[in-house]
């Protein structure tokens, strides 16, 4: 899994405490198990399995995916301010690994043979979550998976099952894309309106400083004084404009 980057100890082991509560608590009642195998089909027909993650059991679903959705609903307000700010997007994976990571009841290790398994799981709906890296690229299993009384449960974590893309909020990007368009837009014009301000200042200013240098050093007969070569130095230097508009004026 990218455990090491998103997943910390401290709240797998918060996860699977609640968990062991929430399965000791009911192993008198109902109960079932759920297993499968890990494993992608990769376009060159390779098979990756998923040897050494970790499959998360997150509970109860209903819950599950009513987090999600909150955090979704908080990521399109984030992706709005952000824009208007001009900075960069907010990191919606991070966010709701950690909040997924709390409503884990239970995990299980897939071992060299790429098998997970799960016992004495109380009825009820639940998804199963897993995740890992291959090359650069992060894929997400997500399951969900109803266990009934006595039940055992049969379900692989394989191409199917991967939505690394749609797990992670794809609907609030989707819809917010022409409102994200337009005020990038108007940022961007924002931007060039000011530029061409100060650009306009700026030519203003040059202009002005080199007509009152060569005011102040003109003399009654018409004859220009040498020092106003470095007066107009100076206007250059202090009123930096491209070569071409100063041309343009020749003051």
């Amino acid at each position: 899994m990218r455990g090491s980057t998103t997943k910390t100890a401290a709240l797998v082991a918060c996860g699977i405490v609640c968990g062991i509560i929430l399965l000791t608590g009911c192993q008198h009642g109902a109960t079932g198990s759920i297993n499968g195998d890990v494993f992608l089909l990769m376009q060159n027909g390779d098979v990756k399995r998923g040897a050494g993650n970790t499959v998360l059991l997150l509970g109860p679903a209903d819950s599950v995916l009513a987090m999600r959705g909150r955090i979704c609903a908080a990521y399109g307000q984030q992706l709005v301010a952000s824009a208007r700010q001009g900075g960069n997007p907010p990191d919606v994976v991070g966010q709701l690994d950690t909040a997924l990571l709390r409503l884990t009841v239970a995990s299980s290790k897939t071992g060299i043979n790429a098998h997970y398994h799960f016992d004495r799981v109380p009825a009820g709906k639940y998804i199963l979550w897993a995740e890992t890296m291959i090359g650069d690229n992060n894929y997400t299993w997500w399951a969900p998976v109803l266990v009934t009384d006595g039940d055992s449960v049969s379900k692989d974590l394989d191409n199917s099952t991967e939505a690394h893309v749609a797990v992670y909020c794809p609907q609030v990007k989707d819809s917010l894309a022409p409102v994200l368009a337009r005020i990038v837009d108007s940022l961007a014009r924002v931007r060039d309106s000011v530029a061409n301000f100060a650009t306009r200042q700026r030519r203003e200013n040059w202009l002005r400083c080199m007509i009152q240098a060569r005011a102040s050093l003109k003399r009654a007969d018409g004859v220009v004084e040498g020092d106003i070569v470095d007066r107009q130095r100076e206007c250059c230097s202090k009123f930096p404009v491209d070569p071409a508009s100063a041309n343009r004026q020749n003051p």
